[in-house]
C-alpha cells in the first residue's frame, strides 16, 4: 500500500473520529441538559406540592380557629337563655318571643365541603350545629300564628322543649369547642386565648332546667 493511500486511510479515520467524538459529545450534552431540566421541575413540582400542604394547613387552621370563635360565640347565647332567671320569664310569658340566630357565617361557608375540618373534630362541631339549626327553627315558630293559636299549656310545653334544646346546644358546643382546642393545641396553637367571655355560670345536666310548677314547683323545692 503506497504512503499516499495510507495517509488517505489516516485521514478518514481520524475525520470518523473526530465526527463519532462530536457525536458522543452532543449525546451527552442532551442527556446531561435533559436530566438537569427534570430534576428542576421534580424539585419545582416537589417544592409546590409542599407550598399547597402548608396553603391547605393553614387553611384548616384558619378555619378551626373561625369555628371555635363562633361555636363559643353561640354556647355564650344559649347560657344566658337557660339562666334560671331568663327559662322562669320564658315560662311564664304569655307570648315568648325570640330572634333566631342567623349568624353562623363560618360554618355556612363549608358546609358544602366539610372536608376541610380535622376529621377529629367533624362530629363534635356538626352536632353543634345540627342543634343550633333546630333551635332556630323552634325559636321561628314562636312567631308563627299558628304557635299563637295553641292553648296556654300547649305553647308552655313548647317553649319548655326549646329551652330543653338550647340546654343539649349549649352541651354539644362545650364538646365542640374541646375538640377543637384539643386538636389546636397538638399542632402549637392555644385556642384558649381567644375564649370570648364566656358566662361560668354553666347548667352540667337537663336537670338544671326550671321546672312548669314554678317557684314552689318539685324542681324548685329543697
Amino acid at each position: 500500500m503506497s504512503e499516499a493511500i495510507q495517509t488517505s486511510l489516516i485521514e478518514a479515520l481520524g475525520t470518523i473520529l473526530a465526527a463519532l467524538l462530536g457525536a458522543v459529545a452532543a449525546v451527552m450534552t442532551w442527556y446531561l441538559s435533559t436530566r438537569t431540566d427534570r430534576r428542576r421541575e421534580r424539585l419545582e413540582q416537589e417544592a409546590q406540592r409542599q407550598a399547597e400542604i402548608a396553603a391547605r394547613e393553614q387553611r384548616v387552621m384558619d378555619i378551626v380557629t373561625a369555628i371555635h370563635a363562633e361555636i363559643v360565640a353561640g354556647i355564650g347565647a344559649a347560657s344566658l337563655q337557660v339562666a334560671e332567671p331568663e327559662q322562669r320569664y320564658a315560662l311564664e310569658n304569655e307570648d315568648p318571643f325570640a330572634t333566631p340566630d342567623d349568624t353562623n357565617f363560618v360554618f355556612a361557608s363549608i358546609r358544602g365541603d366539610l372536608t376541610i375540618l380535622p376529621i377529629e373534630v367533624i362530629h363534635d362541631v356538626v352536632l353543634y350545629y345540627k342543634m343550633a339549626k333546630q333551635s332556630d327553627l323552634m325559636t321561628r315558630d314562636l312567631r308563627d300564628p299558628l304557635f299563637r293559636q295553641q292553648p296556654k299549656e300547649a305553647r308552655r310545653k313548647f317553649v319548655r322543649e326549646l329551652l330543653g334544646l338550647t340546654l343539649s346546644q349549649k352541651l354539644a358546643g362545650e364538646a365542640a369547642v374541646a375538640s377543637l382546642r384539643g386538636y389546636a393545641r397538638r399542632h402549637g396553637l392555644d385556642l384558649e386565648q381567644f375564649d370570648l367571655g364566656l358566662p361560668r355560670e354553666r347548667a352540667s345536666t337537663s336537670d338544671e332546667l326550671v321546672s312548669d310548677d314554678g317557684p314552689d314547683g318539685p324542681a324548685n323545692r329543697h
